[in-house]
Protein backbone atom coordinates (compact mmCIF):
# COMPACT_ATOMS: atom_id res chain seq x y z
CA UNK A 1 0.00 0.00 0.00
CA UNK A 2 2.79 2.35 0.88
CA UNK A 3 4.45 1.64 -2.44
CA UNK A 4 1.19 2.37 -4.22
CA UNK A 5 0.89 5.84 -2.64
CA UNK A 6 4.51 6.58 -3.25
CA UNK A 7 4.17 5.71 -6.92
CA UNK A 8 1.07 7.91 -7.27
CA UNK A 9 2.76 10.80 -5.45
CA UNK A 10 5.81 10.58 -7.75
CA UNK A 11 3.57 10.47 -10.83
CA UNK A 12 1.52 13.45 -9.58
CA UNK A 13 4.66 15.43 -8.78
CA UNK A 14 6.11 14.69 -12.21
CA UNK A 15 2.86 15.77 -13.88
CA UNK A 16 2.76 18.99 -11.84
CA UNK A 17 6.39 19.75 -12.70
CA UNK A 18 5.71 19.10 -16.39
CA UNK A 19 2.69 21.37 -16.34
CA UNK A 20 4.63 24.14 -14.57
CA UNK A 21 7.40 23.93 -17.19
CA UNK A 22 4.88 23.98 -20.04
CA UNK A 23 3.03 26.96 -18.62
CA UNK A 24 6.33 28.80 -18.03
CA UNK A 25 7.36 28.11 -21.60
CA UNK A 26 4.05 29.39 -22.95
CA UNK A 27 4.29 32.49 -20.75
CA UNK A 28 7.85 33.04 -21.96
CA UNK A 29 6.76 32.71 -25.57
CA UNK A 30 3.87 35.10 -25.00
CA UNK A 31 6.17 37.55 -23.28
CA UNK A 32 8.67 37.26 -26.10
CA UNK A 33 5.87 37.85 -28.60
CA UNK A 34 4.71 40.91 -26.66
CA UNK A 35 8.25 42.22 -26.55
CA UNK A 36 8.49 41.78 -30.32
CA UNK A 37 5.08 43.34 -30.79
CA UNK A 38 5.83 46.53 -28.84
CA UNK A 39 8.51 47.85 -31.24
CA UNK A 40 6.18 47.24 -34.16
CA UNK A 41 3.40 49.16 -32.46
CA UNK A 42 5.85 51.91 -31.58
CA UNK A 43 7.02 52.06 -35.18
CA UNK A 44 3.46 52.25 -36.43
CA UNK A 45 2.76 55.00 -33.93
CA UNK A 46 5.83 56.91 -35.08
CA UNK A 47 4.79 56.58 -38.73
CA UNK A 48 1.27 57.81 -38.06
CA UNK A 49 2.25 60.64 -35.74
CA UNK A 50 3.97 63.02 -38.23
CA UNK A 51 5.69 66.10 -36.77
CA UNK A 52 4.25 69.46 -37.75
CA UNK A 53 7.25 70.49 -39.84
CA UNK A 54 7.19 67.23 -41.77
CA UNK A 55 3.43 67.48 -42.25
CA UNK A 56 3.88 70.96 -43.69
CA UNK A 57 6.46 69.65 -46.16
CA UNK A 58 4.13 66.81 -47.16
CA UNK A 59 1.24 69.24 -47.63
CA UNK A 60 3.40 71.54 -49.74
CA UNK A 61 4.52 68.61 -51.89
CA UNK A 62 0.94 67.78 -52.89
CA UNK A 63 -0.43 71.32 -52.86
CA UNK A 64 -0.92 73.09 -56.21
CA UNK A 65 1.60 75.75 -57.20
CA UNK A 66 0.62 79.22 -56.05
CA UNK A 67 -0.67 81.36 -58.92
CA UNK A 68 -2.84 84.44 -58.56
CA UNK A 69 -3.62 87.85 -60.07
CA UNK A 70 -2.76 91.17 -58.46
CA UNK A 71 -4.13 94.58 -59.43
CA UNK A 72 -1.65 97.34 -58.72
CA UNK A 73 -2.82 100.20 -56.51
CA UNK A 74 0.48 102.09 -56.71
CA UNK A 75 2.35 103.33 -59.76
CA UNK A 76 5.81 102.11 -60.77
CA UNK A 77 7.94 104.55 -62.76
CA UNK A 78 10.75 102.60 -64.34
CA UNK A 79 12.91 105.69 -64.86
CA UNK A 80 13.21 106.42 -61.13
CA UNK A 81 12.37 103.08 -59.48
CA UNK A 82 14.97 101.66 -57.09
CA UNK A 83 15.65 98.19 -55.76
CA UNK A 84 13.77 97.78 -52.48
CA UNK A 85 10.88 100.09 -53.39
CA UNK A 86 7.57 98.84 -52.02
CA UNK A 87 4.81 97.75 -54.39
CA UNK A 88 1.16 97.74 -53.30
CA UNK A 89 -1.66 95.77 -54.89
CA UNK A 90 -5.01 94.06 -54.41
CA UNK A 91 -5.56 90.31 -54.62
CA UNK A 92 -8.07 89.38 -57.34
CA UNK A 93 -8.37 85.65 -56.61
CA UNK A 94 -9.07 83.47 -53.58
CA UNK A 95 -5.81 81.66 -52.85
CA UNK A 96 -4.89 78.68 -50.66
CA UNK A 97 -1.66 79.42 -48.81
CA UNK A 98 1.04 76.75 -48.16
CA UNK A 99 -0.26 76.36 -44.58
CA UNK A 100 -3.68 75.34 -45.90
CA UNK A 101 -5.45 78.60 -45.05
CA UNK A 102 -7.43 80.55 -47.65
CA UNK A 103 -7.11 84.27 -48.35
CA UNK A 104 -9.98 85.85 -50.25
CA UNK A 105 -9.99 88.34 -53.09
CA UNK A 106 -9.55 91.94 -52.00
CA UNK A 107 -6.70 91.26 -49.60
CA UNK A 108 -3.86 93.75 -49.49
CA UNK A 109 -0.76 92.61 -51.38
CA UNK A 110 2.72 93.93 -50.62
CA UNK A 111 5.77 93.36 -52.78
CA UNK A 112 9.11 94.92 -53.55
CA UNK A 113 11.24 95.71 -56.57
CA UNK A 114 14.23 93.38 -56.72
CA UNK A 115 15.93 94.57 -59.91
CA UNK A 116 15.73 97.51 -62.32
CA UNK A 117 17.40 97.69 -65.73
CA UNK A 118 17.13 101.05 -67.54
CA UNK A 119 16.65 101.55 -71.25
CA UNK A 120 19.69 101.49 -73.52
CA UNK A 121 20.64 102.15 -77.14
CA UNK A 122 19.82 99.56 -79.78
CA UNK A 123 23.51 99.13 -80.53
CA UNK A 124 24.32 98.43 -76.89
CA UNK A 125 21.57 95.83 -76.69
CA UNK A 126 23.19 93.98 -79.60
CA UNK A 127 26.16 93.29 -77.33
CA UNK A 128 24.17 92.61 -74.14
CA UNK A 129 24.25 88.90 -73.22
CA UNK A 130 21.56 89.36 -70.57
CA UNK A 131 19.00 91.26 -72.69
CA UNK A 132 20.15 90.65 -76.23
CA UNK A 133 18.24 92.64 -78.85
CA UNK A 134 16.11 94.24 -76.15
CA UNK A 135 16.98 97.89 -75.68
CA UNK A 136 14.02 98.44 -73.37
CA UNK A 137 14.21 98.50 -69.60
CA UNK A 138 13.12 95.64 -67.34
CA UNK A 139 11.76 95.41 -63.80
CA UNK A 140 11.74 92.46 -61.41
CA UNK A 141 9.15 92.26 -58.62
CA UNK A 142 8.47 89.70 -55.92
CA UNK A 143 5.48 89.46 -53.59
CA UNK A 144 6.41 89.35 -49.91
CA UNK A 145 3.00 89.39 -48.19
CA UNK A 146 -0.67 88.72 -48.96
CA UNK A 147 -2.97 89.74 -46.14
CA UNK A 148 -1.39 88.43 -42.96
CA UNK A 149 0.60 85.70 -44.74
CA UNK A 150 4.29 86.41 -45.32
CA UNK A 151 6.05 84.42 -48.03
CA UNK A 152 9.40 82.77 -47.53
CA UNK A 153 9.79 81.53 -51.10
CA UNK A 154 9.91 83.82 -54.15
CA UNK A 155 6.60 84.80 -55.74
CA UNK A 156 7.41 86.47 -59.09
CA UNK A 157 5.51 87.53 -62.23
CA UNK A 158 4.47 84.39 -64.12
CA UNK A 159 6.84 83.85 -67.08
CA UNK A 160 5.41 84.16 -70.60
CA UNK A 161 2.33 86.09 -69.49
CA UNK A 162 1.05 89.51 -70.54
CA UNK A 163 0.33 92.46 -68.28
CA UNK A 164 -3.29 93.61 -68.48
CA UNK A 165 -3.05 97.37 -68.94
CA UNK A 166 -5.72 99.69 -67.57
CA UNK A 167 -4.82 102.09 -70.39
CA UNK A 168 -5.48 100.13 -73.57
CA UNK A 169 -3.34 102.57 -75.59
CA UNK A 170 -0.30 102.09 -73.36
CA UNK A 171 2.65 100.12 -74.65
CA UNK A 172 2.21 96.36 -74.34
CA UNK A 173 4.09 94.85 -71.40
CA UNK A 174 4.77 91.21 -70.78
CA UNK A 175 6.90 88.85 -68.69
CA UNK A 176 9.88 87.07 -70.22
CA UNK A 177 11.05 83.56 -69.41
CA UNK A 178 13.04 84.77 -66.40
CA UNK A 179 10.11 86.52 -64.75
CA UNK A 180 11.17 90.05 -65.76
CA UNK A 181 8.58 92.62 -66.83
CA UNK A 182 9.57 94.22 -70.12
CA UNK A 183 8.17 95.73 -73.30
CA UNK A 184 6.57 93.08 -75.48
CA UNK A 185 7.14 93.20 -79.22
CA UNK A 186 8.48 91.05 -82.04
CA UNK A 187 12.16 92.02 -81.96
CA UNK A 188 13.18 88.89 -83.88
CA UNK A 189 10.78 89.78 -86.71
CA UNK A 190 12.16 93.30 -87.07
CA UNK A 191 15.71 91.98 -86.98
CA UNK A 192 14.88 89.55 -89.77
CA UNK A 193 13.36 92.39 -91.82
CA UNK A 194 16.50 94.49 -91.38
CA UNK A 195 18.69 91.58 -92.45
CA UNK A 196 16.48 90.98 -95.51
CA UNK A 197 16.69 94.61 -96.61
CA UNK A 198 20.46 94.69 -96.09
CA UNK A 199 20.87 91.47 -98.04
CA UNK A 200 18.74 92.78 -100.89
CA UNK A 201 20.74 95.99 -101.07
CA UNK A 202 24.03 94.09 -101.23
CA UNK A 203 22.65 91.86 -103.97
CA UNK A 204 21.60 94.93 -105.96
CA UNK A 205 25.21 96.09 -106.17
CA UNK A 206 25.78 99.83 -106.80
CA UNK A 207 22.05 100.32 -107.17
CA UNK A 208 21.70 99.25 -103.55
CA UNK A 209 22.98 102.67 -102.48
CA UNK A 210 19.71 104.06 -103.77
CA UNK A 211 17.39 101.10 -103.23
CA UNK A 212 18.41 100.59 -99.58
CA UNK A 213 17.43 104.04 -98.23
CA UNK A 214 14.19 104.03 -100.22
CA UNK A 215 13.11 100.59 -99.02
CA UNK A 216 14.14 101.43 -95.45
CA UNK A 217 12.26 104.75 -95.55
CA UNK A 218 9.06 103.16 -96.85
CA UNK A 219 9.27 100.40 -94.25
CA UNK A 220 9.87 102.95 -91.46
CA UNK A 221 6.97 105.13 -92.55
CA UNK A 222 4.62 102.16 -92.84
CA UNK A 223 5.62 100.59 -89.51
CA UNK A 224 7.51 103.03 -87.24
CA UNK A 225 8.40 100.23 -84.83
CA UNK A 226 10.63 98.85 -87.59
CA UNK A 227 12.67 102.06 -87.69
CA UNK A 228 12.57 102.76 -83.94
CA UNK A 229 13.60 99.23 -83.00
CA UNK A 230 10.85 99.21 -80.35
CA UNK A 231 7.12 99.86 -80.01
CA UNK A 232 6.00 103.45 -80.55
CA UNK A 233 4.50 105.20 -77.52
CA UNK A 234 2.16 108.14 -77.11
CA UNK A 235 5.17 110.32 -76.34
CA UNK A 236 6.62 109.73 -79.81
CA UNK A 237 5.34 112.63 -81.93
CA UNK A 238 4.98 112.22 -85.72
CA UNK A 239 6.15 108.60 -85.59
CA UNK A 240 5.49 107.85 -89.27
CA UNK A 241 7.49 110.83 -90.49
CA UNK A 242 10.34 110.11 -88.09
CA UNK A 243 10.12 106.45 -89.00
CA UNK A 244 10.67 107.35 -92.67
CA UNK A 245 13.85 109.32 -91.96
CA UNK A 246 15.13 106.73 -89.52
CA UNK A 247 14.49 104.07 -92.16
CA UNK A 248 16.38 106.07 -94.80
CA UNK A 249 19.39 106.38 -92.49
CA UNK A 250 19.24 102.71 -91.60
CA UNK A 251 19.26 101.82 -95.31
CA UNK A 252 22.51 103.66 -96.00
CA UNK A 253 25.84 101.78 -95.92
CA UNK A 254 26.84 101.64 -92.27
CA UNK A 255 23.55 103.26 -91.34
CA UNK A 256 22.76 100.54 -88.80
CA UNK A 257 25.57 101.95 -86.63
CA UNK A 258 23.96 105.39 -86.70
CA UNK A 259 20.51 103.93 -86.02
CA UNK A 260 21.90 101.77 -83.24
CA UNK A 261 23.39 104.78 -81.49
CA UNK A 262 20.41 107.10 -81.92
CA UNK A 263 17.58 104.63 -81.27
CA UNK A 264 16.87 104.03 -77.59
CA UNK A 265 14.36 101.82 -75.83
CA UNK A 266 11.80 102.84 -73.24
CA UNK A 267 11.67 102.26 -69.51
CA UNK A 268 9.04 99.97 -68.04
CA UNK A 269 6.34 101.81 -66.09
CA UNK A 270 3.12 100.44 -64.64
CA UNK A 271 0.00 102.30 -63.58
CA UNK A 272 -2.57 101.68 -60.84
CA UNK A 273 -5.11 99.24 -62.24
CA UNK A 274 -2.61 97.17 -64.24
CA UNK A 275 -3.02 93.44 -63.54
CA UNK A 276 -0.07 91.07 -63.14
CA UNK A 277 -0.17 87.28 -62.77
CA UNK A 278 2.21 86.01 -60.06
CA UNK A 279 3.36 82.50 -59.27
CA UNK A 280 6.00 80.62 -57.29
CA UNK A 281 9.47 80.66 -58.78
CA UNK A 282 10.30 77.30 -60.30
CA UNK A 283 13.71 75.88 -61.30
CA UNK A 284 12.86 76.48 -64.97
CA UNK A 285 12.62 80.24 -64.40
CA UNK A 286 15.92 80.57 -62.51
Amino acid sequence: MYNFYMQNWVAASSLALLLSFSIGTVDGRCQTFDEQKDPIQAAVTRDVSVPGEQAAKMAKAVAPMLRFRVKLISAIDGSVAQVGDTVHGELLDTVMMPDGKFIGAGAHVIGEITEVDLKKSSLKSDFSPKHWRNCNGTICIKITRVGEHQFINDIIPAPKTRIERVDKKAVTLGVDGKGEITVQYNSAGYTAANVAISGGCLAAGPAGLIVGPIVGGVAGATDPTFAYGRPVTQEDSHPHMKGFFKGVIGGLPGGFFISGLTNHGINVSLAPGDVIVFQERTPKTD
